[in-house]
């Protein structure tokens, strides 16, 4: 049985204000960050650049540019990004083919993953995400007003959804490419809930991704490692053992904020993907429980938006928004506890960062002009 939508036209000027509940449980984790950014690279920030603050300067200085586009973006008629769905998914595409190209592309930590043009420089696959979000938006619309759903709408999106993961994929960056599939899956699941179809295509695209992981030697060591990471505690398994001790040395209150021992050469990468064990390790048991709910209200705000979306196209984006943040929220929690193999995945506004910030708060402020459109109770 296929989920109806009620594919009704929003009316031409919003309801109401943006969701103020989600607007504030955005801006608490990006002050959170911020403080845990600054405490967690102080370390390494005066190390490297002589300049405890070195670090902390420049997410400070994303984040005011995040915020200023997601204040414009909020403001905006979301209604109107529809006929740019093809443009962008297009141009999208054309930046992931771009990373190959000598000159434009930077080969950074053994992969080609950023662009760079001189004065400014980012990862075209957290660009790609929003665009693809979008696209799927508008693709998928069509399900309920077309006969053969199946071939028309939902073979060729698997068909974009495989190139794209191949470019991304080929950079290398298999966490990404992963993110982007878990994201057109399950809105394309929404609107096409077949489980044969679907767990069909699912279980040939988990048997690709193992044998991608069997057959490159990096990766292969990486999931070993995860399995038993204290078979090799100086290689392979260093960093997960050391997020274990950073997690572990917290308790339920944790040793207090700058008091992290971890972040003194011990812990790899303890202000971008592992921020979160540092956390752990400051604030204890308490701290990190109060970030996961603070996820667990975004991710209900978003649902809630969604729901209550009378037109189908800002329902299908809201929707997709909220998986694309919770997904990767997930992701890094369960890397960073140890449940599955170290990824590439920053936690959304918490981790330094630079484009996967930037991304993360526009479309937050796509969700927040969405929500301007809802009418329901808080």
């Amino acid at each position: 049985m296929k989920f109806r939508f009620k594919n009704l036209s929003a009316r031409n000027h919003p309801w109401s204000y943006p969701d103020q509940i989600l607007l504030f449980t955005v801006l608490f984790l990006l002050a959170f960050g911020l403080i845990m950014v600054y405490s967690s690279s102080s370390v390494i920030s005066m190390h490297e650049r002589d300049d405890s603050l070195h670090y902390f300067r420049l997410h400070f200085l994303r984040v005011g540019f995040g915020l200023g586009l997601m204040l414009l973006v909020t403001f905006l008629d979301y209604r109107k990004l529809m006929q740019f769905a093809g443009i962008g998914l297009l141009a999208g595409i054309i930046l992931l083919i771009l990373v190959f190209v000598p000159g434009l592309g930077v080969y950074v930590n053994g992969g080609r993953r950023w662009i760079d043009i001189g004065l400014l420089r980012f990862q075209p696959s957290e660009v790609f995400k929003v665009c693809y979000i979008l696209w799927l938006s508008r693709s998928l619309m069509r399900i309920p007003l077309v006969s053969s759903a199946f071939k028309r709408v939902i073979l060729p999106e698997f068909l974009i959804l495989g190139l794209v993961f191949f470019l991304i994929d080929r950079q290398p960056n298999m966490s990404t490419a992963l993110v982007v599939s878990m994201i057109g899956m399950s809105m394309i699941f929404l609107m096409y809930p077949n489980w044969w179809i679907l767990g069909g295509i699912g279980a040939v695209g988990v048997a690709g991704s193992l044998y991608l992981v069997l057959v490159t030697p990096y990766r292969l060591k990486r999931a070993m490692a995860f399995f038993d990471p204290w078979e090799n505690q100086l290689g392979s398994g260093y960093q997960i053992i050391q997020s274990y001790v950073s997690l572990g040395s917290g308790g339920l209150s944790g040793l207090g904020l700058g008091q992290s021992r971890q972040k003194f050469f011990y812990l790899p990468e303890e202000h971008t993907d592992f921020i979160f064990a540092i956390l752990g390790e400051e604030f204890g048991f308490v701290g990190c429980a109060i970030v996961v709910f603070a996820f667990m209200i975004l991710a209900w705000r978003g649902f809630k938006i969604a729901l209550n979306t009378e037109e189908l196209f800002g329902r299908l984006m809201a929707y997709g928004i909220t998986v694309y943040i919770m997904i990767q929220a997930l992701i890094n929690l369960l890397v960073v506890s140890g449940l599955i193999p170290p990824t590439g995945v920053p936690l959304p506004f918490i981790s330094y960062g630079g484009t996967a910030l930037v991304i993360n708060l526009v479309s937050t402020g796509f969700l927040l002009a969405i929500s301007r459109y809802c009418r329901y109770e808080n």
